[in-house]
């Protein structure tokens, strides 16, 4: 045998573990995660996602199992989810949720402007792109209104839902 080909096969074969493995990191299949039961267009979409953000943000954006959020849709429904999370006293990111609102419109996902709630402990608002449903949710400590010497956890978190729009049986549609 040919030393070069023999080398390029040893070097495929040392290399190939490597590069499998980081197909989660580079926006590939979310390896590990049971994203069973949610449909294969949220679980792309959902990817590249997670590619966006691990991008943008140069954070460390994680998949997960999720569950749309229960003021959207009144049965369970399975998510494929990205989890951001970042403390805001030793790292300050790009906010990831301006990033998400500029670049989902530009992914073909469109604002639901009703769909949004706001409190002193986080955020929570949808987009929508054919039959599916983005939910957006920040979670963080935002205090207590009567007493001004309690000590905010800088944590924040930014989950992602990716899911089925289809309304649940008995549920009329809502986009």
């Amino acid at each position: 045998m040919n030393p070069s080909p023999q080398r390029a096969v040893f070097a495929w074969l040392a290399l190939a573990p490597i590069l499998i493995g980081c197909g989660c990191a580079s926006g590939g299949g979310a390896q590990g995660v049971d994203w069973s039961g949610v449909p294969r267009r949220a679980t792309d979409a959902a990817d590249s996602i997670y590619a966006l953000l691990a991008r943008a943000t140069r954070g460390h954006a994680q998949r997960a199992r999720g569950e749309i959020n229960s003021i959207y849709r009144w049965c369970e429904r399975p998510a494929a989810r990205v989890e951001l999370v970042w403390r805001t006293d030793t790292q300050e990111p790009p906010d990831p949720f301006k990033i998400l609102d500029r670049e989902l419109p530009r992914m073909g996902w469109r604002l639901d402007p009703s769909s949004g709630a706001d409190g002193p402990d986080g955020t929570v608002y949808a987009f929508f792109r054919g039959k599916l449903i983005c939910v957006v949710e920040g979670r963080w400590d935002g205090g207590l209104d009567d007493d001004s010497t309690a000590v905010i956890d800088p944590g924040r978190s930014l989950l992602v839902d990716v899911g089925s729009a289809d309304p649940c049986k008995g549920e009329p549609p809502r986009h």
